[in-house]
């Protein structure tokens, strides 16, 4: 018989490990840890298959989960026993198998061994959220089935019981951050009385539950609120679980718009990411990512505009948004810990009225040094989420590519340069926006190479920006295009966008987006044509 080796945590409340002895099997608890650090070290020295974590259940993150896998020669299985419903279901989101403390051994046996086994076959820690979560609806669901086939009406103490005991009811609060009705110019007008006055109501939007950075954990009942279907005779808790397997499905699940219709993502019809992004400098690429999300909603489709930009994030001023925290860092967090939903993503997202529209945003870093917050796998969760409730995403992202931070650690580390990576990897579409000058255009062939490097699947689109005589000569996009064909990549330029300082002065010192400031400038117009759906 083949023998699996378990570095386990001490629980103080439940001796899980004399019981696994016990039953002489498979399963050999080889190091009892006090610590999920000591955890850690053991897995990493290769001593151990599985690691079960008893205790210390909360560290167990995605950050944790990544640094496993990138920290080991080979791949580590990670089982969790933890006491309550709520952090059992939050760690099933994470891709944790997990069971109850008091579970009997022999079940926590098999559930290592399969766990092993998924974790050879997959060669992560982490099981895909969606999967591991169905699976636990449909243990649940076949638990009911049981229950129902001898009952049909379920017991509505035993519902009530269950509901109150797996999620527990949180209240929704709004997302809704209004626009300021002046733009960055106010800050600049003195006085110390309106600056007040805007921090009060910047203060008082985000004052309620779920609206501050660091959010604590949520559960997944907000996600079943917005799925919630008409009462078919079935028990309130039958339902919940439905609708919840239908909701883990991205390809069936239907999502609500900003104005609280449900909009199908379909083929054709999105959900699509749009990643923007361009070289060193200021080729433009916040300016274009935030008109064409505008334009966008314009267009009559739910977006959302996600600012990754670790080094410089500038998309809510663009919209006039003075924003005290970062949309992003909270949907991340969340995200790591295993609890972000459709409906908490939602609550983290501000909601710009542009134009006669209504655009979400996921506002950026307050502060560059915040950056860590931003790991891949938080990222990678905000977006798979997003593409389930948005029918257009577009993504702001940094200047650079390169991955590079991990050369200086013996252990795995955050890297800056995750968030525009995962951005980059994740889109459809990349628009590659960069300059038509003598600095600017070899900066963006280089930076090309560089974006290709990553193994991109998405449609890259080079859009060439600020375009004027001035510094590209007569005729400007005819000298930019014969120097493009003489020294650029074999890819053609998707197309130009002019020069319009007055205009985008004008917009940005009144808080105001090209299609309130000047919806007939030639800007506008020429970014408009990546607007249309696919």
């Amino acid at each position: 018989m083949r023998h699996v080796p378990v570095a386990t945590t001490v629980s103080p409340e439940h001796d899980h490990v004399t019981a696994l002895e016990q039953l002489r099997g498979p399963v050999t608890v080889i190091r009892r840890c006090e610590s999920l650090a000591e955890l850690v070290s053991v897995a990493r020295a290769g001593l151990a298959e599985a690691v079960l974590v008893a205790g210390d259940v909360d560290l167990l993150t995605l950050t944790f989960l990544e640094s496993l896998d990138a920290g080991t020669h080979r791949p580590i299985a990670v089982v969790a026993l933890a006491p309550s419903p709520a952090e059992r279901d939050r760690l099933a989101g994470l891709g944790v198998p997990v069971l109850a403390s008091d579970a009997p051994a022999q079940e926590v046996a098999d559930l290592v061994i399969e766990s092993v086994e998924q974790t050879r076959a997959t060669g992560s820690a982490r099981w895909r959220p969606a999967t591991a979560r169905d699976s636990s609806v449909s243990r649940e669901i076949a638990h009911l089935e049981r229950q129902l086939s001898s009952d049909p009406v379920a017991d509505e103490e035993s519902d009530q019981a269950l509901v109150n005991d797996d999620h527990g009811a949180t209240e929704e609060a709004s997302s809704s951050c209004e626009r300021l009705s002046v733009g960055p110019a106010a800050l600049f007008s003195g006085g110390t009385s309106q600056t007040a006055s805007v921090s009060q109501a910047v203060r008082e939007s985000t004052a309620a539950p779920g609206r501050g950075d660091g959010d604590g954990p949520e559960s997944l009942a907000d996600a079943d609120q917005s799925h919630s279907g008409p009462g078919d005779g079935r028990s309130t808790v039958w339902r919940r679980l439905l609708n919840r397997r239908r909701s883990s499905n991205a390809e069936s699940t239907e999502s609500a718009g900003p104005d609280g219709t449900e909009t199908q993502g379909g083929e054709g019809s999105g959900p699509r990411i749009t990643t923007v992004w361009g070289p060193a400098g200021s080729p433009g690429r916040t300016t274009v990512a935030v008109n064409l999300a505008v334009e966008m909603v314009m267009e009559g489709r739910s977006t959302l505009l996600i600012d990754l930009d670790t080094y410089a994030s500038a998309a809510a001023v663009h919209l006039g948004l003075l924003e005290e925290t970062a949309g992003i860092a909270r949907a991340c967090h969340a995200a790591d810990q295993g609890t972000l939903s459709g409906a908490s993503l939602r609550r983290a997202a501000a909601t710009a009225r542009v134009a006669g529209g209504a655009l979400d945003v996921l506002t950026g870093l307050t502060r560059a040094d915040r950056w860590p917050e931003l790991r891949r796998p938080a990222v990678e969760t905000v977006l798979e989420i997003a593409r389930q409730e948005w029918q257009e995403i577009v993504v702001d992202v940094g200047f650079c590519l390169e991955e590079d931070e991990e050369l200086s650690f013996d252990v795995p580390a955050p890297q800056r340069n995750a968030a525009t990576r995962v951005g980059v990897m994740a889109a459809d579409r990349i628009l590659a926006v960069g300059t038509g000058d003598p600095v600017g255009l070899p900066r963006l062939i280089r930076g090309l190479d560089e974006l290709e490097s990553t193994g991109t699947t998405a449609v890259i689109e080079v859009v060439l920006n600020q375009i004027r005589a001035d510094s590209s000569g007569v005729a400007p996009q005819a000298q930019v295009r014969a120097v493009w064909e003489r020294f650029g990549p074999e890819r053609e330029i998707a197309g130009f966008l002019p020069w319009d300082r007055k205009s985008l002065d004008r917009a940005l010192l009144g808080g105001q987006v090209l299609a309130e400031a000047a919806p007939n400038s030639a800007l506008r117009k020429a970014l408009s044509r990546w607007a249309t759906p696919a």
